[in-house]
């Protein structure tokens, strides 16, 4: 499990690091004001994307889990993809404006038409990448994650280069990213291409999906409705300054996420059991930890150095999020042990929950015009969705002592799972 772990964390972070790295010539191109048009531009088609998408994410590890046939699994995604086709269609008929009015002014309507195109192959390249996943075929995780921002990242340096570099033409760029995704993963399952549709198959896949859906929808909600909030408040500087203390506050869960990724299919195949997934969580949050306060102190030197010095008022943003990003440390992993047990139900509560706290709060922010107020409610949606899932995994398990397993620091367990992952590496070097 180590050796799938590392590898899917390498694939988060070098995407998240090429990302970090377009977000830093946006910035410098563009500014506070460019960037945040930026991403309220195209945080509409991710949006749609997991809305649309119902059971892209963890369904196809869970049923593989199952022992679902891959190619059954992949009739079960590119059915969902031509479903999501149909979706946005209809929604692009009946709702005449998406995007903030911010946004609507700087960009052309173009942007509505280019989401039949992201939708779709963002399914695709999702739910083949959950496969690959859950057979442990790392290699083409990666490459899947990796070759579509090196093909962002190149022709954003191409065309800041020979042309000017504008928010319409970055956003072109991430709308035709999933295209690579899907060429790297149709490369990888070229031997499971032979598409299988059993009925089956999908009552199994949309059962599982519909239960943890919400919960995936209110989590992206979660996450990114205080950054739409701040867009309705028509400062798009401020929203610029919102994503780059979010996003940066939010590496702090790619470890855990992959570690929740690797954990779901084997949960689902009864390899894990509910004391290691608590170790494993206790590990890991505490490191998070760790590494959030030193990202506390560094941030007031390195956001100002890499993004420019219009960026500098993220920097309070920041420290008011980094409390709640690492306490969902937590809440990633055991999400992941939950999911493989059959029980995404709790995940959906917890995010709910989130997104209710988001709600209320975001438009008292709004009405206020207050940022940092916007960041303390997303913070507390934070502390209050780890709670939720803290409670479902208790009950779902009954270990004795869990809260305390969980949560108490123990050192003695660290160096035993530092041990064995070192092992792993020297096993993959091997």
């Amino acid at each position: 499990m180590g050796k799938s772990m590392l590898w899917l964390f390498a694939t988060q972070l070098s995407g998240v690091i090429l990302a970090l790295a377009v977000g830093i010539l946006l910035g410098r191109s563009l500014g506070a004001h460019g960037q945040g048009l930026y991403q309220l531009a195209i945080l509409i088609p991710v949006a749609l994307t997991l809305i649309l998408a119902l059971g892209a994410g963890a369904t196809p590890s869970y049923l593989i889990g199952r022992g679902t046939p891959p190619e059954s699994v992949l009739g079960f995604v590119v059915m969902l993809s031509l479903v999501t086709t149909v979706a946005t269609g209809l929604i692009l008929l009946s709702l005449p404006e998406i995007w903030p009015l911010v946004v609507r002014r700087a960009l052309p309507g173009g942007m509505r038409l280019m989401l039949l195109v992201y939708v779709p192959l963002q399914t695709l390249a999702n739910g083949g990448s959950q496969i690959l996943v859950a057979e442990d075929r790392m290699r083409g995780v990666l490459w899947a994650g990796l070759a579509p921002r090196l093909v962002q990242i190149a022709t954003v340096v191409g065309v800041f280069l020979t042309h000017q570099l504008t928010v319409w033409a970055a956003s072109v760029i991430y709308v035709w990213m999933p295209l690579v995704g899907v060429v790297v993963v149709g490369w990888y399952l070229k031997g499971s291409l032979a598409l299988r549709w059993q009925p089956d198959v999908f009552r199994t896949g949309w059962n599982f999906a519909v239960r943890g859906h919400f919960g995936n929808v209110a989590q992206f909600l979660n996450y990114r409705l205080g950054l739409y909030f701040v867009g309705l408040m028509l400062i798009a500087r401020a929203a610029g300054l919102y994503w780059l203390g979010m996003t940066v506050s939010e590496l702090l869960w790619y470890a855990p996420a992959a570690l929740a990724g690797v954990l779901l299919p084997r949960v689902a195949r009864g390899e894990k059991n509910g004391e290691e997934t608590a170790d494993l969580a206790n590990t890991l949050g505490w490191a998070m930890v760790g590494v959030g306060l030193f990202m506390a102190v560094l941030g007031p030197l390195v956001l100002p150095l890499l993004w420019g010095a219009s960026f500098r008022g993220a920097v309070p943003i920041l420290w008011i999020l980094l409390p709640g990003a690492m306490s969902f440390s937590w809440s990633k992993v055991l999400t992941g042990d939950l999911a493989g047990q059959g029980h995404p139900e709790w995940g959906t509560l917890a995010s709910g929950t989130g997104l209710l706290i988001v709600g209320i709060g975001g438009l008292v922010a709004l009405m206020q015009h207050n940022l940092m107020l916007m960041a303390v409610t997303q913070c507390v949606s934070y502390l209050a969705a780890t709670l939720v899932v803290v409670i479902g995994f208790v009950k779902v398990h009954q270990i004795p002592g869990t809260w305390r397993r969980l949560f108490s620091p123990n050192p003695g367990v660290w160096r035993h799972l530092a041990r064995s992952l070192m092992g792993t590496r020297r096993e993959s070097a091997s």
